[in-house]
């Protein structure tokens, strides 16, 4: 008879009380609203500015409006910060990783993010990994630098 693994009833509770211990806020922009630009408008049959270089809405016909979701995360700056170089360059996993806590709200928010700050970084995300023992109880997202200006 093959041994059983279980687990201890707690393990979500403990995962939560570390990442409240360690973690920081980190901030997920999502779309609010949006509305058609006023000083070109939208063509109605293809969805795009009517004036590619209207200033207003930089050409995309919408004016989207983000507003800011701040989620507790455990924060780990990756090895592209470090500089690590490989035979064939170096090779990018992403600059950071953040753990937040799985619920079907946050999942939401990471699927709908235009971008995340963390630690006054502006980050893209780069791949979402759902983890835990079933059921499902943290979310690792996995996060690389957008250029600087």
């Amino acid at each position: 008879m093959s041994p059983s693994i279980s687990w201890p009833s707690n393990t979500v509770t403990v995962i939560d009380d570390i990442r409240d211990a360690i973690g920081r806020e980190v901030i997920f922009f999502v779309v609010a609203s949006s509305y058609a630009c006023p000083t070109c408008g939208v063509d109605p049959i293809t969805d795009t500015a009517l004036d590619p270089y209207c200033l207003t809405c930089s050409g995309i016909g919408y004016i989207v409006i983000l507003s800011g979701v701040p989620l507790m995360a455990h924060v780990t700056w990756g090895h592209s910060e470090l500089m690590g170089w490989y035979a064939g360059g170096q090779i990018d996993h992403g600059d950071c990783r953040v753990q937040i806590k799985y619920t079907v709200a946050n999942e939401a928010t990471v699927d709908g993010a235009k971008y995340v700050v963390v630690d006054n970084r502006v980050m893209q995300i780069m791949r979402k990994i759902l983890r835990g023992v079933q059921p499902i109880n943290r979310i690792l997202i996995d996060l690389i630098e957008k250029e600087r200006e």
